[in-house]
């Protein structure tokens, strides 16, 4: 009876699926600051409001004014992802942070909305140069990938691919995916064969990357190893990233029930945001559905471990404030449209 409703409420027009959305988000949001202790739970709260208020705020925003700043933001996002290159500080392995007194930003989530922004004004454009959308990926990519954060750049290569079939033609698109699998098959026949040669190749920049990659191999990454033990156990071991990265764990360790919750509330967040087909809330889909099976995955050891939070449940500003960004303009674009209405 309960998916029945479910269903019913689900096939409804874009105007009411808008406010279906914010069901399973603040169910999401209502989890995480409960089980957050005092000290995160104020500043939690404090970007939940913020996150609001841009969703507010977005209501009053002219299509025009978007797409206006459209490239200044993606030129604004690049400088800051070049700040954080040359004056950042190491913070768990890598420099994606700017540091201000009260609170921390983390460029290359706005990156991630500057490049469904610049994706959907070149969608809009009559003449679509292919070339140009490529390099205006490759500048931000490779950028993050230098800090190193390997979860912001595969992101940015999900938005890359859901605005894809806009720039090429089919059969450039086959081609182009068989030279990527080429390559990625390469490197990953380097890795199991030549692991010195691999590093070597790739740079000392890499190293970061590798370990990871090799402790998820031989089951060493202590995160993971006390996520598992919390989980089996049911009782909370200690992971120093136990409100970011591996909240879910967390969670399930101590309540299977709200996990579910959790799970059930993502899939309907992604079952509107398909049935609500527009570009961006098709692209947010693909980002969302990598970003919850990746952290999940990561949580249960069954993938490496790439610094990817949960959506509207870890604890963090920047991809709360960016998660919200992306709802906006989710609420502002038309159905089956690349302009905002």
């Amino acid at each position: 009876m309960f998916f029945h409703k479910l269903c019913f409420f689900c096939h409804t027009n874009n105007m009411k699926r808008k406010y279906l959305m914010l069901i399973p988000i603040f169910i999401l949001l209502s989890i995480s600051i409960y089980y957050l202790p005092d000290t995160y739970r104020l500043k939690q709260l404090l970007w939940i409001a913020v996150g609001i208020f841009i969703l507010l705020i977005f209501k009053f925003i002219k299509p025009s004014w978007i797409k206006k700043t459209t490239w200044l933001f993606y030129i604004i996002c690049n400088l800051l992802l070049i700040f954080v290159l040359f004056y950042s500080k190491f913070t768990n392995g890598s420099r994606g942070w700017i540091e201000f007194k009260y609170f921390s930003l983390q460029p290359s989530e706005l990156t991630k909305i500057s490049l469904i922004l610049i994706s959907n004004y070149l969608v809009s454009k009559k003449n679509k140069h292919p070339f140009i959308y490529l390099i205006l990926f490759l500048i931000p990519s490779i950028l993050t990938f230098l800090e190193p954060d390997t979860g912001a750049v595969i992101i940015y290569a999900i938005i890359f691919l859901s605005y894809l079939k806009y720039f090429f033609k089919p059969k450039t698109i086959k081609y182009l995916l068989l030279i990527f699998t080429i390559i990625l098959s390469s490197f990953t026949i380097l890795y199991y064969t030549n692991h010195k040669l691999f590093i070597n190749l790739l740079g000392t920049s890499m190293y970061y990357r590798i370990d990871r990659i090799t402790s998820f191999k031989e089951n060493n990454n202590l995160q993971t190893t006390n996520a598992l033990i919390s989980i089996g156990s049911n009782k909370t071991m200690y992971f120093p990233e136990k409100y970011n990265d591996f909240f879910f764990s967390y969670i399930l360790s101590n309540n299977i029930y709200i996990s579910i919750i959790i799970i059930l509330s993502y899939i309907i967040l992604l079952y509107l945001l398909l049935k609500y087909n527009s570009l961006t809330s098709t692209t947010w889909f693909y980002i969302l559905l990598f970003q919850v099976l990746e952290n999940m995955s990561m949580n249960l050891s069954l993938l490496p471990v790439i610094g990817i939070p949960l959506p509207f449940l870890s604890y963090g500003g920047s991809h709360i404030i960016c998660s919200f960004i992306i709802l906006s303009l989710v609420f502002k674009e038309k159905k089956k449209s690349i302009s905002y209405s």
